[in-house]
């Protein structure tokens, strides 16, 4: 008994529809040519300054494994500030709790790094909530809040 949902006398229920295999390579070429005028469009920056920090291709994270020096100079790291140089990455010792205060020094669990220090910013009332969130005068601050409870 022939399949009446079949479309040909080969293919079962559940057969999808070939692709023209004269449109494969075409659609390769095209895409890697594509990907080929992408990537030179993207300029690479070895000396970041201020002026180009917002280009394309520019990464986030500052690599330091050639010259652990260039963390410290401000010509040469647009993000400036207290960094040291942590496994080839310029690592901010201000913020970053995985370096609070120095290079792999990492802040206990529920701890944030604030300006160097960690600190619980669930009861610390001179950063309640977030680093530098200070409680209006005697408040105290609990569960992030100041004066919590009244």
């Amino acid at each position: 008994m022939p399949c009446a949902l079949c479309h040909s006398r080969n293919a079962g229920p559940f057969s999808f529809p070939r692709a023209n295999p004269n449109l494969f390579w075409p659609f390769i070429v095209f895409l890697l040519v594509g990907l080929t005028l992408a990537q030179k469009g993207m300029p690479d920056s070895h000396s970041p300054t201020h002026t180009n920090f917002f280009r394309r291709g520019r990464q986030r994270i500052l690599r330091c494994g050639d010259d652990p020096a260039m963390c410290s100079d401000r010509e040469r790291n647009p993000w400036g500030g207290d960094t040291c140089c942590f496994q080839k990455f310029c690592k901010d010792i201000t913020s970053d709790s995985n370096h609070c205060g120095g290079c792999g020094h990492a802040c206990g669990f529920g701890l944030v790094c604030c300006d160097g220090k960690c600190v619980d910013v669930q009861s610390d009332s001179m950063h309640c909530g977030a680093c530098f969130e200070e409680c209006p005068g005697e408040n105290r601050c609990s569960y992030a809040m100041c004066d919590y409870g009244g």
